[in-house]
Order: C-alpha cells, then sequence, then structure tokens
C-alpha cells in the first residue's frame, strides 16, 4: 500500500464502544480505496448484538466510548454539524433490515438520498432510480411500500439508497441474504461489483462469527478484524497498510 495514500477510514489508536452491557474494543486500523474489511467478534457469540453498535460508529452515527475515528482525513466526532452532513453525503450506510421509511415507496426510498444531497435535474435523476430499480430487481415493486414487501427485498432497496450516491465509504450492518446463495444473488453480486471499481473502502459488521462467510470473504479478497471484548487480555487481530 502507498503510504501517501490517504485512508479512507482510519482508527489511529483503536476504538471501545458499548454493545448491550458489554464493552468491546476494535484494534488500531487502516482501510483505503479497493479494500473490503468484515469486523467479527471474537469468542463465543455475544448475547446482545453489538454489530449495529459499531456500524453505527462507522456512519457517523454514534461516537465510540474511546478513540478517534476518521473518514476522509476527519476525525469526524470533532466536525460542526455542517461539515458532518457534507461528509455523510459520501459514506453508503445500510441497517440490517431496516432503515427504509414506512410511508414513501421503494422507489422514493432510494430516491431519497438524491432529493438530499443530490444535483440532478428531474429527468437524470429518473434515469439514474430506474436503472437502481433495474439493477436490483426491484422494477416490480418499486411503486410498494416497505411493508408490502419481504425483508430481503428490504435489504437490497436499502443496498441501491446506499448506493445511489456512490459513496467513498459504504458500511453494512449484518450480512443480508447471503445465506441464501453464498453471494450469488443479486444483492451481493452489485456489493461485489461496487467493490471491485476500486474507489471505495467497505466495511460489513457482523454480530458472531460466520466461518462459511468469513472463507467466501477471504477467498474474495476481503480482510477480517476481530473485535474483542473490553476486559479480554488481548486485542485479536489488526489491519495496518
Amino acid at each position: 500500500m502507498n503510504d501517501a495514500q490517504q485512508p479512507v477510514i482510519r482508527l489511529t489508536d483503536g476504538i471501545w464502544f458499548k454493545g448491550g452491557p458489554v464493552e468491546w474494543s476494535l484494534p488500531a486500523m487502516k482501510i483505503f480505496e479497493g479494500q473490503w474489511c468484515a469486523v467479527i467478534p471474537d469468542g463465543p457469540d455475544p448475547v446482545v448484538d453489538p454489530a449495529s453498535a459499531i456500524a453505527q460508529i462507522f456512519a457517523t452515527l454514534s461516537p465510540p466510548i474511546r478513540g478517534v475515528v476518521e473518514l476522509l482525513g476527519n476525525d469526524i466526532f470533532r466536525l460542526p454539524y455542517r461539515d458532518l452532513q457534507r461528509l455523510r453525503s459520501r459514506l453508503g450506510y445500510v441497517q440490517g433490515y431496516g432503515g427504509l421509511l414506512s410511508n414513501r415507496t421503494i422507489k422514493e426510498n432510494i430516491a431519497l438520498p438524491l432529493s438530499v444531497h443530490g444535483n440532478l435535474s428531474i429527468g437524470q435523476e429518473s434515469t439514474l432510480i430506474n436503472n437502481f430499480l433495474n439493477n436490483f430487481s426491484l422494477s416490480q415493486v418499486g411503486d410498494f411500500q416497505p411493508h408490502e414487501v419481504d425483508g430481503y427485498t428490504r435489504w437490497r432497496a436499502c443496498i441501491a439508497r446506499a448506493m445511489v450516491l456512490s459513496p467513498k465509504s459504504f458500511i453494512l450492518e449484518g450480512i443480508g441474504d447471503w445465506e441464501m446463495d453464498r453471494g450469488r444473488g443479486v444483492a451481493w453480486t452489485r456489493i461485489r461489483e461496487y467493490h471491485e471499481q476500486g474507489n471505495v473502502a467497505v466495511i460489513i459488521c457482523l454480530s458472531r462469527q460466520n466461518p462459511e462467510f468469513e472463507l467466501w470473504f477471504e477467498q474474495h479478497g476481503g480482510l477480517i478484524v476481530k473485535y474483542s471484548r473490553h476486559n479480554s487480555n488481548s486485542i485479536m487481530g489488526s489491519l495496518q497498510d
């Protein structure tokens, strides 16, 4: 890795965060454009899911207990609100199966980031949204509301919405429908394609170990970092340049 290249995401000294009643440690790490990384708990499966807590930190929504999180060279939790909002337009966040607005259609949900942060004409926006509906096999349900489709369809819609602004940082909470087709379905095909463009850093946050996924992920060039309970004697795993 080129030392002069700025990492998309950097944890200088690691971070500490809370998932339910448990405190966790994630080691120092750097993630550059073209890399994708899965962060996975070390040891027994936790009782309370910690993936949401760590995903929200990377998505700039919640600060860690301790430690500095840098996104595109910015200490995100020290930024003024306006600058943080601008930075958020450069990241995509998929919140498990949720996060879609219940009073908007699938199509309107995907269009939401464009209406807030985009700078396209009505025609350009319409063309882009229709392309995303086609690419994610959502054209037939574009006018449905989230409660009218199943969870896997909602997850695909969340991915499409997170990608619509071509973010530099892409955060996934969980692996969605990976276990249905071992990464060969529409959703994971689009995630792999986006990662392979080489100008985005991808973080996948898991709540428990998944040996099958971990093997598949490493075979596809993924990097795995383990996060540990805060009172562990050692913090396992590291991701350096």
